[in-house]
């Protein structure tokens, strides 16, 4: 073996590592690992890398019978890694936080989880080639006989209820860890951009995130927040219309956050309108159903909401078009005084709550 990392003991071999020249085919070179952990009870962990390339293989099916596939592997050249996960499994390697017995329970854990991830990700996108799983998902809805025809307008359904669904379960706190993700695999692409035929993600491309980037990140990587004077002229707007109609002013609060921005009545969780100003069209979301915000918006478009945002949206294309909307502002104020506190937009907003909220009170 090239190399062989022991205990602190120095007589039990914990890990071996196997090198070979940049652009092996590893995988049909891994035998060398193989022959290792069949010798020796205590190895239950081989490495090869190419130095570039590296393939963390186990014995997890079999006590010293080495696994056909790696449960783990990483490349030095992967522009779209997440090196931040690569260096925390990395770090369970250390001298200080070894243990073979937690390690093994961590791969298991990693291979049935990537197991899972492939097998939804495949029923998800074609639910109607995977019988077992559109039986389940029908079977206390759906009680007539299954025909051939039955199951394929079933499968069908299910295609269509799946992208809502997706959005229900989705709070901000996932998108916005979304929408870094899809911003840091367009940064990492950006040196293939110009290859023929490359295929690069657009930040601006992934609804629902309208925001284009506001502000450099902060330390840990999270998007800043930067409340932009449009923004602050959007609560004024929205705040001298709520006086107008009998609230005081000191009620109608502001929130900014790095997808979209705020107002609510008298505490954060109590929004009643989300205005996203920064992309390429502006809109407004809000409580109000979509059929009856057609009715009161006449002349704007409108739209469902994802239901992580809220219910509807209308677009704007200026601020002063918020005047406009003072019907459609003052329901959806109404309305979020009796919103679910369980619902997933109302979540977004109590994640909040514990921060002080910010409160603008201006002349005239």
């Amino acid at each position: 073996m090239d190399f062989a990392i022991f205990d602190q003991t120095g007589t039990k071999p914990l890990i071996v590592i196997e090198t070979k020249p940049l652009g092996t085919d590893l995988k049909a070179r891994a035998q060398q690992l193989a022959r290792y952990l069949s010798q020796l009870p205590e190895l239950h962990f081989g490495i090869i890398t190419d130095g570039c390339h590296y393939l963390f293989f186990g014995d997890l099916d079999n006590p010293n019978v080495m696994d056909p596939e790696p449960f783990f592997t990483f490349s030095l050249e992967d522009t779209k890694a997440d090196w931040a996960k690569v260096a925390k499994f990395l770090s369970k390697f250390s001298r200080d936080a070894f243990n073979a017995t937690t390690l093994i329970t961590d791969a298991e854990n990693s291979r049935y989880r990537q197991g899972m991830i492939d097998k939804l990700a495949a029923a998800l996108k074609a639910p109607g080639e995977h019988e077992a799983f559109l039986k389940w998902l029908t079977e206390d809805i759906y009680k007539g006989k299954r025909t051939t025809a039955v199951m394929e307008r079933l499968a069908d359904v299910a295609k269509e209820a799946i992208e809502p669904t997706l959005l229900r379960v989705m709070g901000d706190d996932f998108l916005n860890k979304l929408k870094e993700r899809i911003q840091r695999l367009n940064e990492g692409a950006e040196p293939v951009a110009a290859q023929e035929g490359a295929n690069v993600v657009k930040p601006e491309s992934a609804k629902p995130f309208e925001a284009e980037s506001r502000a450099q990140a902060d330390e840990k990587g999270r998007p800043a927040v930067e409340t932009t004077e449009t923004e602050l002229e959007f609560y004024r707007a929205v705040r001298d219309i709520c006086v107008k109609n009998g609230y005081v002013a000191d009620d109608i609060l502001f929130r900014d956050t790095a997808n979209y921005f705020n107002v609510s009545y008298k505490r954060p969780t109590k929004w009643f309108a989300r205005f996203f100003g920064n992309g390429k069209r502006k809109s407004i979301v809000t409580w109000v159903p979509v059929e009856d915000a057609r009715a009161v918006a006449a002349g704007f478009e409108v739209e469902a909401s994802p239901a992580a945002l809220g219910t509807s949206r209308v677009y704007i294309e200026s601020v002063p078009q918020v005047w406009a909307l003072k019907a459609l502002l003052t329901r959806s104020l109404e309305l979020s005084k009796t919103a679910r506190e369980d619902s997933p937009a109302a979540d977004a907003a109590a994640q909040d709550e514990t921060k002080p909220a910010l409160k603008v009170v201006t002349s005239g």
